[in-house]
């Protein structure tokens, strides 16, 4: 008996079982492509000063090689206190911040499509004197009012692509998520459960001085941006702006009565550091990062979730009650956070949990705002010198490093990786119940014999790719031990391929090509 034929047997089945065991929307299984600067709107921007006609635009995450078509689409909103980066006294807010980008990957490689979408910026940070925080106030609440016309804009864009263009995009009308990272997340909790301008009518959002409301509809149209006014262009007009999940890593709700049971409301779930010192926690003031002055009085992600699990207010996160007994929830975040829940603090002179279902704390000893974001810093010298150059601006790279760290102390890939390892596991099953993904279509095709051959193997550098004439690989995919895609080759459409080591380690590595008829996965090893 040749022992070692039946053990190179039982790897290979191995191998397949692990791919086959694969959850669409749970673990990684797919290549990333992304096509930039998609114009999903046009509108009127104030960030000069003088109202201008912008291009509203995103970066649309695929997975490579999926064919199916009912997949969530997540609409990812960045950081950056309604400023460009630098301008707005930090490092951070686009959609090519470092966060974002690895996000929007990790759940694309499970299977969802990810839009990084942009949004409409300006306000005045920098007022002062008597009139100084009514400035303050309205701007801001005129930015981010900008800011949740052009979240719904983005959703009616992809709603119309269902509708009339042939879903090119493979997503479901009913499963779109809304998450807001930072400044975001006041946009996504915004478009979620802001639904009339009725309910602006509130005394923090009034001017003291003119005692009229800082948002004026006949100027700016109403919450839904969907009429022409002198500041607003009504976009993609007609299409449904529901969701059916909302996301925040920080950011808040402009007011608890906002949500207020409609039928449409969204499903909640939440991020935020306790001692974030910009947005608050439960109940409390937003504050200018860049000056440290007061805003307005909102409600935080504690409270807004706390509120979605039912506590005074519609149970709207009732169908994931059971998310934490998933079978791959994991068992020590959802510990931690059910300690959490049951320790009670003195927040700002509120008494709450330190946590609630559904909403996941980072805990500090001193200040933490955004400790899933980190920089290069070579490239943050080269940004800060090409502006300077073309603006005449005097930003200095060290000063800005500096001042990231007092919110971000850790502040490196290492540690940011390690925060959106915790996001990503506490929100994959909330999102599994909240979507229905189990509904969706997870079965492979089945196992055929292509005559898939690879040479040399054992390998150095690069391996070559054979089947037999009449089978044509679609796709190829390159997995490590545990099943997590390490490289993917996607319109291959030829029955030969070169795969190329680059910078994968030594050691063994399956290959699954997937052809018209079927898959077929062959063991590799790299010296």
């Amino acid at each position: 008996m040749n022992l070692n034929r039946y053990k190179i047997i039982f790897s290979l089945c191995f191998f397949i079982g692990i791919l086959s065991a694969q959850q669409r929307f749970v673990e990684e299984r797919f290549g990333v492509e992304v096509t930039p600067n998609i114009v999903y709107a046009n509108n009127i921007s104030v960030l000069t000063g003088t109202p201008t006609e912008i291009p509203l635009v995103m970066d649309v995450y695929t997975p490579e090689g999926d064919t199916e078509t009912e997949r969530p689409l997540v609409i990812y909103l960045h950081t950056g206190s309604f400023l460009p980066p630098l301008f707005n006294g930090g490092i951070t807010g686009s959609k090519g911040d470092s966060s974002v980008v690895e996000i929007c990957k990790r759940l694309t490689r499970r299977g969802y499509v990810v839009a990084a979408a942009t949004y409409r910026q300006g306000w005045r940070p920098d007022a002062v004197g008597p009139a100084g925080q009514n400035i303050r106030t309205g701007t801001l609440l005129n930015a981010s009012y900008r800011g949740i016309q052009d979240t719904r804009a983005c959703i009616r864009f992809f709603q119309n692509t269902i509708e009339n263009e042939g879903n090119p995009y493979g997503i479901s009308a009913d499963r779109i998520v809304l998450w807001g990272q930072g400044t975001g997340g006041y946009l996504s909790l915004g478009a979620g459960f802001l639904d009339r301008n009725e309910e602006l009518l509130l005394e923090k959002f009034t001017d003291s001085d003119t005692a009229e409301n800082y948002i004026n509809e006949g100027l700016s149209s109403n919450v839904y941006g969907d009429t022409n006014t002198d500041l607003n262009i009504a976009n993609n007009v007609g299409f449904s702006t529901d969701v059916a999940m909302v996301v925040n890593m920080g950011g808040a709700l402009g007011d608890i009565s906002w949500m207020d049971g409609q039928d449409n409301e969204p499903i909640l779930v939440g991020f935020h550091c306790l001692r974030d010192p910009f947005a608050p926690f439960a109940d409390g003031p937003v504050i200018v990062p860049t000056t440290g002055d007061f805003v307005v009085n909102v409600s935080g992600t504690h409270t807004a979730v706390n509120r979605a699990n039912g506590d005074g207010g519609p149970d709207l996160n009732a169908s994931i009650s059971e998310a934490s007994s998933l079978s791959f929830a994991n068992p020590q975040i959802e510990g931690r956070n059910n300690a959490y829940s049951q320790t009670p603090i003195n927040y700002q002179g509120q008494m709450i949990n330190l946590s609630t279902e559904h909403m996941y704390p980072f805990i500090s000893d001193g200040l933490l705002s955004g400790p899933w974001d980190w920089h290069d810093q070579g490239t943050l010298e080269q940004i800060v010198a090409g502006t300077n150059a073309a603006l005449g601006t005097e930003f200095d790279a060290a000063v800005l490093n500096s001042n990231a760290m007092i919110t971000n102390p850790n502040l490196s890939r290492e540690t940011g990786m390690a925060y959106i390892d915790t996001i990503m596991q506490f929100f994959l099953p909330r999102a599994y119940l909240a979507m229905e993904l189990e509904t969706v279509n997870v079965n492979e095709t089945p196992l055929i014999d292509a005559g898939l051959s690879l040479s040399p193997n054992p390998a150095s550098t690069s391996i070559t790719v054979n089947t037999d004439g009449e089978y044509e690989m679609l796709d190829l995919g390159v997995y490590d031990m545990t099943g997590k895609i390490v490289q993917f080759y996607v319109g291959i459409n030829t029955n030969q391929h070169i795969i190329e080591r680059k910078n994968l380690a030594a050691g063994m590595y399956l290959v699954k090509a997937r052809f018209k008829e079927g898959v077929q996965a062959h063991k590799i090893l790299f010296k």
